[in-house]
């Protein structure tokens, strides 16, 4: 089995999305947009419903909130358009919640077709996430947080940012 890495190349991430489009997978892509500008688990992202994300600028897990991005909140509406509050964002054909198997299926035939490294999966979102929130604003802090790590370190072997593996740290200030 293959640990997951984020996907670091922005024109990477553009490939994935215009794939979706291109194969008309709305739903799909806006499965992968919140993961990958939201940081949100798949098992979060799955039980998300109609009116968790309708009209809103922020989504919530229970305890931490994550803001919606404009393109974001354009897809929300276009999927959402004809759709019962009370209905599952990402439905299967029954009706249900999407099972992980069906997105992991799903992503791995898009990474398939652009001939991605199979070290890019679904697992891959939440650190393509951190990853470039960490290239963006340097905030460890804010990551261990969002993922419930306590050392620094942990958090940056989950970004793979080996450069910085070699600073020291003492209770999460660089010396």
């Amino acid at each position: 089995m293959t640990l997951s890495s984020p996907i670091k190349n922005i024109c990477t991430i553009e490939q994935i999305k215009e794939l979706y489009k291109k194969k008309n997978m709305l739903r799909d892509l806006l499965m992968f947009e919140l993961g990958i500008n939201t940081g949100m688990t798949l098992k979060n992202l799955l039980k998300l419903k109609v009116k968790d994300v309708k009209n809103k600028y922020y989504l919530t897990d229970g305890t931490k909130t994550f803001p919606l991005n404009e393109n974001i909140r354009e897809l929300i509406s276009e999927i959402t358009n004809n759709k019962k509050s009370s209905e599952y964002l990402f439905k299967s054909k029954f009706g249900r919640c999407m099972d992980r198997g069906t997105v992991f299926y799903s992503f791995k035939e898009i990474c398939k077709e652009l001939a991605l490294p199979d070290s890019i999966s679904v697992a891959s979102w939440r650190k393509t996430f951190a990853y470039h929130h960490y290239q963006k604003y340097r905030d460890l802090s804010y990551l261990q947080w969002l993922f419930n790590q306590t050392r620094v370190t942990v958090t940056l072997q989950f970004i793979e940012e080996k450069e910085n593996m070699n600073l020291r740290y003492r209770e999460g200030v660089i010396l």
